[in-house]
């Protein structure tokens, strides 16, 4: 079974058939259409020869009162045979053989063609007849010419051309296998290096030494491994920040559960210890919220409705609005009624949420954030929140949307952050088909940007214009 086969038993076997069966059949063709310009070219001539074989007949018997001298003349080459026929009467048969009967009798005489080939003994001749007047009464005469010498050639021809097939057959079957092999190593190579892979080696590369298809298949793998490698990298970091976030609370927790229990334990010291328990605890709940938050944006469906970006906005002012007031910090932000987006409009609010939340935790006091949106045609392009806060350095900026990544981690843990942030809006704006840019200043602040899909708001819009009215035409 075909489908059982290797990859490059597949192309070899393929490509010989094909190579095969195409010269075969050209070779076919272009010794069958040779033969037949070989048999046009004898009817030709046997009818010319057979149109000056009249003229000679019917001047030998003007002269001599018979036909029978023309029939001598040495020129005639010795393939070709002449007949006279007087009605049904033989004259003259030069040739001395008759056509087999018809095998079946369909009860009338089947009229000869003037030019026709029949065989004869297993040898293949061809008739020519002309009108003959010989005297004032109507004759025929009759060329015969052997054509054993056209059909030898075309079976010589056929001969050498299945030979040749057989020669081409093996010489290709020598090239198709070497080329199928050559072709294929690139896959096997790819083959070792999933296994390899799968092995959890993910810095396995493969070698990209061309151009072509299979090349580039082995620089997408290459990509492909270098991003596993780097998620598991990242996981892995997210999990012992992870470990370590709750670690610490949870040491805090035992060692003053433990001072509680012990009776050395004064008033005061019980309700410091209770004090700091509760505190942990609540850090604990918080991260575990902010996780859960996480980890359902990542398995969220997002069901896109028109959202007005007015409205997320002052949704998202509102949950910052007590945290930013204990500091001073004014949102700055015109309204656009006429913005609009496609989301889900939870989602992009804890989006606006989490990032003017790290814009209030990186500004200082008296200051101020803003908000703006670039549009076009009503629908949303851009939307960007500049703080005028600490900044970040450049080399940290890829890194930020990693899980439990943070630039300063005592400043974060003092302000209840665990780096989860960036990383909830990086899976926001992906989930919106949209993409975040980050730019920042040390001292000066820091502009994050998000891109939404302009051309796909206007196709929604459109789409949603056009059921209206379509509903409205109905009603």
């Amino acid at each position: 079974m075909i489908y059982k086969m290797k990859l490059w038993q597949k192309i070899f076997i393929s490509s010989l058939i094909a190579s095969i069966l195409l010269f075969a059949v050209c070779g076919i063709i272009t010794t069958v259409s040779g033969h037949k310009r070989n048999l046009q070219s004898e009817e030709a001539q046997a009818v010319w020869m057979a149109g000056r074989m009249k003229e000679e007949a019917e001047a030998a018997y003007q002269k001599s009162g018979s036909c029978l001298a023309a029939f001598g003349n040495p020129l005639i080459p010795e393939d070709t045979y002449f007949q006279v026929f007087c009605g049904q009467e033989k004259v003259y048969d030069g040739f001395g053989l008759e056509p087999e009967p018809l095998r079946y009798d369909f009860g009338y005489d089947i009229k000869r063609e003037p030019l026709e080939i029949v065989a004869i003994n297993k040898v293949n001749y061809l008739f020519a007849e002309e009108p003959l007047s010989l005297g004032g009464e109507e004759a025929r005469l009759v060329l015969v010419r052997d054509l054993s010498d056209v059909y030898g050639r075309c079976n010589a021809q056929l001969q050498t051309l299945f030979l040749l097939c057989g020669i081409l057959s093996v010489v290709s079957a020598f090239i198709m296998l070497t080329a199928s092999l050559i072709i294929t190593v690139p896959i096997k190579k790819i083959n070792e290096a999933v296994k390899i892979v799968s092995n959890n080696y993910y810095a396995y590369r493969l070698p990209v030494t061309g151009t072509d298809e299979l090349n580039e298949l082995s620089g997408n793998f290459n990509i492909m491994c270098g991003a596993i490698e780097n998620n598991i990298r990242n996981y892995k970091f997210a999990i012992d920040n992870f470990i370590h976030e709750v670690k610490t609370p949870l040491t805090s927790i035992i060692g003053y559960a433990d001072m509680l229990k012990s009776y050395d334990c004064t008033g005061e010291c019980r309700e410091e210890a209770v004090d700091y328990i509760l505190m942990q605890a609540r850090r604990l709940n918080s991260l575990v919220k902010k996780i859960m938050g996480f980890l359902i944006v990542e398995s969220r469906q997002v069901e896109k409705k028109r959202v007005c970006l007015d409205e997320v906005v002052n949704m998202a002012c509102i949950s910052i609005q007590t945290q930013a007031e204990i500091r001073d910090i004014r949102i700055e932000y015109r309204n656009r009624p006429e913005a609009y987006m496609y989301g889900d409009e939870e989602l992009l609010a804890t989006l606006l949420v989490n990032l003017l939340d790290n814009g209030v935790k990186a500004s200082g006091e008296h200051s101020r954030i803003l908000v703006d949106a670039v549009t076009r045609e009503g629908a949303v392009e851009e939307i960007s929140v500049r703080d005028f806060g600490i900044g970040i350095p450049e080399e940290e900026l890829d890194r930020l949307t990693e899980p439990f990544y943070m630039v300063d981690k005592s400043r974060s843990r003092s302000q209840n952050g665990i780096g989860l942030g960036l990383s909830i809006c990086q899976s926001i704006i992906q989930a919106h088909d949209g993409r975040i840019g980050i730019s920042s200043v040390l001292g000066e602040g820091t502009t994050i940007r998000l891109h939404f899909p302009y051309e796909e708001y206007l196709y929604l819009s459109q789409a949603q214009d056009e059921l209206f009215e379509k509903s409205d035409a109905k009603e």
